[in-house]
């Protein structure tokens, strides 16, 4: 029996491996059989399925650390977590002087000092430069050319990079990063830039004035409007998804609101689903009774109070219908809306924004300190979004994400959803007790991985069914709540296979 090939190098997918693996010509051999791809110079894959780009991306560190053994990640790189920017991985290196070109990267080194003895190992045994070693390096002019960006960030870039950095660490951080910069600068031989540290860690320490030309959230700490970066950079690219939402998504240009009934049944249902998905559960009968009778079940006031808030929001004609024309504005209809819905919960210091940190399970939202900046800077998106769903899905993602406040927040966002939608003359949004786990999917799925398209799709589909359903008709809503699953349980519906149907 013939014994089974065997190759010099590792075959399995997504594996990458180098000249050194055989002999030149075993390796052109190979090549010209098709069994092993030639990614680069000395570079080779026995995979034969994935892009060469996504083949670098998964093999990055190894590759470089093979082909640039003594790089040191550092400049705009280092201060980028490590991370290429614009495709561009800048580091030093003695022992390379010309760009390493390869699928979807371009290694550009520079001659420097050797690794500090502070300077932390990183991936594939390379190292990377410390935070005051960043400070100083970036802190060199350099221009972008052939396409490449700078190779060091602005004055205002690192300024605002040490904003993002001293928020992650303990109070006396920037005192000590100062001090090992110059240290470090000293070291570096380039004692010249002492004066700079000083100066750009002093004005985000508040120590010294901060000058006009310094980047947006440094500005913006000064003035006591600081605003969370990486908030921001979702905000932003959903902001971009849904002033030009893909067709392909099918959502609805347009759902007017459904005829009849709609300051009765409707406004009952929307604060009965909407305070079932934070946990406050009543059935049916229970809330009515309690909106209706003002009965209030003895072992359980405040849960009562949150139901009849909602109501009391949702079922205002107009009220219900308002939307901020300002960031102004719109802090203060979001502490007056908090207030009427959480104002049976006097601990909860309702209408009051947080002055604790908050999070669901092991995910933390936004800094209490950053609350007002994040949510005024947020704003400034709506006005670039078509009024009607853009906004409406907007609004949610934004108050929820931020979670100004230390309970009540999903109720209040899902107001302003809705708001916007009777704004704009369309049906609102109510998200029934089996969409429970869909919707919060969606909502988690934006916040951790950018997927628009998941949370455009769950909304459209719960306005689809608020649209369609009968409120006009008390007994046939009753009917058609059965018929659509709408009043499963959301985990129970999970593990059945029940969906919402749309009616």
């Amino acid at each position: 029996m013939p014994r089974p090939l065997t190759s010099p190098w590792p075959t399995q997918p997504g594996s990458v491996f180098f000249s050194s693996a055989a002999a030149p010509a075993t390796l052109q051999r190979a090549v010209e059989a098709g069994r092993v791809r030639r990614l680069a110079h000395g570079l080779y894959t026995a995979d034969l399925e994935l892009e060469p780009v996504a083949l670098i991306d998964r093999n990055r560190w190894e590759v470089v650390a093979a082909l640039v053994p003594d790089a040191l990640i550092a400049d705009r790189s280092a201060a980028n977590n490590g991370q290429p920017v614009d495709g561009v991985l800048h580091v030093v290196s003695n022992k390379r002087v010309r760009d390493l070109t390869l699928p979807g990267l371009v290694v550009s080194p520079r001659k420097g000092p050797r690794p500090l003895a502070e300077d932390p190992p990183w991936a594939g045994g390379l190292r990377i430069t410390s935070d005051a070693r960043t400070v100083v390096d970036n802190l060199a002019l350099s221009r972008a050319r052939a396409g490449k960006p700078a190779r060091t960030l602005s004055r205002a870039e690192l300024g605002d990079w040490l904003v993002q950095k001293s928020r992650l660490r303990p109070s006396d951080w920037l005192t000590d990063l100062r001090d090992q910069a110059i240290r470090v600068a000293h070291e570096l031989g380039a004692a010249e830039r002492q004066a700079e540290i000083e100066d750009l860690i002093g004005s985000v320490a508040g120590t010294r004035p901060v000058r006009p030309s310094a980047g947006p959230l440094l500005r913006a700490r000064s003035a006591g409007g600081e605003w969370d970066a990486r908030r921001m950079q979702g905000f932003t690219e959903l902001a971009a998804y849904l002033a030009q939402i893909p067709s392909g998504i099918d959502v609805p240009e347009s759902l007017p609101p459904p005829p009849g009934d709609l300051d009765t049944t409707l406004p009952f249902y929307e604060a009965y689903f909407s305070n079932f998905i934070e946990g406050t559960e009543f059935s049916v009968d229970e809330a009515e009774r309690i909106v209706t009778a003002g009965e209030i079940p003895v072992a359980r006031p405040a849960d009562a109070h949150d139901v009849l808030g909602t109501h009391r929001v949702v079922s205002d004609p107009v009220g219900r219908a308002v939307v901020p024309g300002t960031a102004e504005e719109f802090l203060d209809l979001l502490r007056r809306r908090h207030q009427a819905i959480m104002g049976g919960r006097p601990a909860l210091r309702p209408g009051e924004f947080k002055s604790q940190p908050n999070q669901a399970g092991s995910y933390v939202f936004v800094d209490p300190e950053l609350v007002t900046g994040t949510l005024v800077e947020g704003f400034r998106h709506i006005e670039q979004l078509p009024p009607g769903f853009p906004r409406a899905a907007f609004h949610l993602f934004l108050i929820s994400e931020v979670h100004p406040f230390d309970d009540g927040n999903g109720r209040v966002a899902r107001t302003f959803m809705c708001a916007e939608l009777s704004a704009a003359q369309q049906a609102r949004i109510l998200i029934p007790i089996v969409y429970r786990n869909e919707y919060q999917s969606a909502l988690r799925a934006l916040s951790r991985d950018s997927r628009c398209e998941l949370y455009v799709r769950v909304l459209s589909h719960a306005w689809r069914w608020t649209a369609g359903m009968p409120w006009h008709d008390r007994a046939a809503v009753e009917g058609r709540l059965r018929a659509t699953n709408a009043l499963t349980d959301s985990t129970d519906a999970e593990q059945t296979g029940v969906r919402l149907v749309l009616p």
